[in-house]
């Protein structure tokens, strides 16, 4: 039985928490939530003492999950993704459609300048279509697609070493070479274009092997090749957090054009360069066994 004081918890104060532990900065998250930071930190403030458990270490450079909570993120994200999942599936339903096609994609990524193109292109060829799109973290986007939940998702190109072959298909919609990200006082922003080589001395900022394994396993594979082994100064729980994990000169982290924050005006502090010689992208991939028809339609459309 829930412990009465629990009941208290609104999933206002579940969303601000979980948006807070993705950006890992609550000035950040605010403005994501259209909020003040002063709200959003009282809202964060009393969930902790209703749940009598410190979730954030904060410091005036980061805010940090603790081992409680990040327990509880990995398991509200979820939840809160289902519960947001059902309500459109109830929507659907209502509306007498029993037949959507459910497409994942990186929270991490710019979206819009990929899949938006594609959604619109199919809807505008099967108007009569319903499409549901939910935003996720990788290990929720792969779990999802292995257990039927999404139809089909987009993804980048080294995550999908972690998915068994046997059972998926793919397309590759987008490729690009990575680049590295850092602080405007880092040496290597002298340089217009970076080698792997350059990273030799750098402190890597990587993302948790907790959350997104195939992440640090592409870095490591990287640098062996050019006969480093990448320094790890510390990991971030998510790719939306790592530019927060920025602290000295030499940080570092990796990413590609496709990632959200890329060249962000908002944060002038950032500099991207491109990695000379590396191969990254986005594709999209669905399971070989799934023959729902507004699948097939869909990988019909890109196709073509």
């Amino acid at each position: 039985m829930i412990d009465q004081q629990y009941l208290h918890i609104t999933l206002q104060q579940m969303r601000y928490f979980i948006e807070v532990a993705s950006c890992g900065s609550f000035t950040r998250a605010a403005k994501l939530l259209y909020t003040t930071q002063s709200s959003l930190s009282k809202t964060v403030s009393a969930l902790e003492q209703t749940l009598d458990v410190q979730l954030f270490i904060r410091n005036k450079k980061q805010v940090v999950l603790t081992k409680a909570g990040r327990h509880l993120y990995q398991r509200w994200a979820v939840i809160l993704q289902d519960l947001e999942k059902s309500m459109d599936e109830c929507r659907i339903l209502q509306g007498g459609h029993n037949h959507f096609l459910a497409i994942g994609i990186l929270d991490s990524q710019i979206s819009a300048k990929i899949t938006a193109p594609l959604i619109r292109g199919y809807l505008q060829e099967y108007p009569e279509a319903n499409i549901s799109v939910s935003a996720c973290e990788p290990q929720e986007v792969r779990k999802s697609l292995m257990e039927d939940n999404l139809d089909l998702v987009f993804t980048v190109l080294y995550d999908l070493e972690q998915l068994d072959s046997h059972p998926f298909d793919f397309m590759i919609l987008n490729e690009c070479c990575h680049s590295v990200c850092m602080l405007a006082e880092n040496p290597l922003a002298e340089k217009d274009v970076l080698t792997v080589e350059d990273l030799r001395d750098s402190r890597f900022v990587g993302i948790s092997p907790l959350y997104t394994p195939s992440y640090c396993g592409m870095l490591d594979e990287l640098c062996e090749e050019h006969g480093f082994t990448p320094h790890y100064i510390r990991y971030a729980s998510n790719a939306l957090s790592q530019p927060y994990n920025l602290i000295d000169r030499n940080d570092i982290f990796i990413c590609d054009s496709n990632y959200r924050e890329y060249k962000n005006p908002s944060m002038p502090q950032l500099v991207f360069r491109p990695l000379a010689d590396t191969h990254s992208g986005v594709a999209v991939v669905w399971k070989k066994d799934n023959t729902k028809r507004e699948l097939q339609q869909f990988i019909r459309q890109i196709r073509e």
